[in-house]
């Protein structure tokens, strides 16, 4: 099962939620966008933990018992004493909001992104994305098109995070093959996910896609 939380920077509380190693970590972040990404995202991380654990433990751990760590590739972890259950969690910020996904899986393979619905430059498609992509979005125009590219490059952002990869590698290693929808609802959608294994640097593991549009942004989900 997958949860999920969204969260927006007028939700954060004014309360000490951050573990002495996550003060430590604020103090070394330099611009006020990193420091508030920063925060927003360990918050909403704490909060679906802190929610998913109720619901699977049946106990209510103190935000400021949960600490958000990263591995040695960057992954997003947590730290938590009072519970054996291992959840594989990533996170996601973008303009003034954050979005968590979590599986309860140890070492499981998730990625996720939020992106704001905006046009992109002329020629993205081409630039950036597959043929097999770019053959689903065929004639699209207007807003149907901005949705379309949206998703698909958000989704790109999401299996790359899952396979530890970010934008190390050619975005087309990878086609999301998204079907367009003429009105995009808030209910999660899949979409198939495969490999040019050529243009990776190892075997990728299969992945299942989801999105859906809400507020103004897409938000998808990568995992095995």
């Amino acid at each position: 099962m997958i949860h999920w939380l969204k969260q927006s920077l007028a939700e954060i509380p004014a309360d000490d939620y951050l573990t002495d190693a996550e003060l430590a970590r604020f103090q070394e972040l330099k611009t006020d966008k990193r420091r508030t990404d920063w925060l927003l995202g360990r918050w909403t991380a704490k909060r679906l933990l802190q929610t998913v654990i109720w619901e699977t433990d049946g106990v209510t751990p103190p935000l400021d018992m949960i600490t958000i760590t990263n591995n040695v590739d960057g992954v997003p972890d947590y730290r938590l004493p009072i519970t054996d259950h291992r959840f594989s969690i990533s996170i996601s910020h973008a303009h003034g909001r954050a979005f968590v996904a979590a599986v309860e899986k140890t070492h499981a393979p998730i990625g996720v992104d939020m992106e704001l619905i905006q046009p992109r430059l002329a020629g993205f498609a081409e630039e950036y994305f597959t043929l097999a992509e770019i053959a689903l979005g065929y004639g699209l125009i207007g807003a149907e098109r901005v949705v379309w590219e949206t998703a698909v490059w958000s989704a790109k952002e999401a299996v790359l995070k899952a396979l530890h990869l970010g934008l190390s590698v050619n975005t087309r290693a990878i086609s999301c093959l998204i079907e367009p929808v003429a009105r995009p609802s808030n209910i999660w959608m899949p979409f198939v996910i495969c490999y040019d294994q050529t243009r990776l640097p190892r075997p990728a593991p299969p992945l299942t896609g989801w999105w859906r549009v809400e507020d103004g942004f897409v938000l998808t989900i990568a995992t095995g």
